[in-house]
């Protein structure tokens, strides 16, 4: 959605916690809140005179989050009304036919004309809430397991090249596989910023290289690590190309040989697959201890136990 915090409708959030039985004490602590709001423009060092606004949640604190999300709530729940769609949002076979991230959302289904459908009738609904759908970031996902003589236009196999692999998610490819090769590029490029820094002479401690190194170049490796699915030979490649980053900042160039183990030892550090493979606990154990209502034990449990009437994938079967 466009500008989406910026155009909520302050009497709809009032209307919602009203219907959704909060305490008049938390309303009225609400509306005092989101009341006599003023704002001022500042453009190069000169401002503006102070004027009063009447939309919107503004956005820096954790209140704006959370009356943003409560209106949008609202929203999608009047969609689901209107267009007949289960209320919660789960379809027979335990697919989750919905999922949003802030003002990021996703429709899901196994029939593509319900989706199309559903386009137009979002954008009207959510025009009366005063929310915007971005129509030119709108994008139609099918996924799906290209057989192994499916071709494209052009006579290029499919097989592993499916077009959704390049599809952005909260900025990562919905391959893994994919991701992970993009995430090797982005490290490599943040860590080319830095060059200066790791090339200077030692005068900085290898600790504060590996302060820095974590911030700004280890970050971009391991986002979003904890939802990748890769096979041992991807994750290897994340392991070399970090190993080759460490290398360079102990200047350890050929023929100057060192192990591996010594290697990560010197820095600090340990081999990105391992932190891979934590995240991925992690995020399981966060998933399970969810509400059982909740968008992501719902997917678990299509993913586990309603996928079942679903043509799976050849070869052995996934852990």
């Amino acid at each position: 959605m466009s500008k989406a915090f910026d155009t909520i409708k302050r009497r709809k959030i009032l209307e919602i916690l009203q219907t959704t039985g909060c305490s008049s004490d938390h309303t009225r602590i609400v509306r005092f809140l989101i009341s006599n709001r003023k704002l001022k423009v500042n453009i190069n060092k000169s401002s503006s005179n102070w004027f009063d606004t009447t939309l919107g949640s503004f956005q820096g604190d954790s209140r704006s989050g959370a009356l943003f999300i409560t209106t949008l709530a609202g929203a999608l729940n009047d969609v689901r009304q209107q267009a007949a769609r289960p209320d919660p949002p789960i379809s027979p076979s335990s697919l989750p036919l919905e999922s949003a991230y802030a003002d990021d959302v996703d429709f899901l289904d196994e029939d593509s004309e319900s989706l199309a459908r559903l386009i137009p009738l979002t954008s009207r609904v959510l025009k009366d809430w005063n929310l915007f759908v971005n129509e030119g970031k709108t994008e139609n996902t099918h996924i799906y397991m290209a057989s192994n003589t499916e071709v494209n236009s052009e006579g290029i196999l499919l097989k592993d090249q499916e077009p959704w692999r390049t599809s952005k998610q909260l900025g990562s490819l919905m391959c893994s596989t994919a991701d992970i090769r993009h995430r090797i590029c982005l490290a490599n490029a943040a860590f080319n910023t830095f060059t200066k820094l790791w090339m200077q002479p030692r005068k900085i401690s290898i600790t504060l290289l590996m302060h820095v190194y974590n911030a700004m170049v280890l970050s971009v490796f391991v986002y979003n690590s904890s939802s990748w699915a890769a096979p041992k030979n991807v994750l290897g490649k994340l392991d070399t190309c970090h190993r080759r980053h460490l290398g360079r900042i102990l200047r350890c160039h050929r023929p100057s040989v060192i192990t591996i183990s010594f290697l990560y030892i010197r820095c600090g550090a340990r081999p990105l697959s391992e932190l891979v493979r934590k995240a991925r606990w992690r995020m399981l154990g966060h998933v399970l201890r969810l509400h059982p209502d909740s968008t992501a034990q719902n997917a678990l449990m299509f993913a586990v136990v309603g996928s079942g009437h679903l043509r799976g994938r050849r070869g052995r079967l996934q852990n």
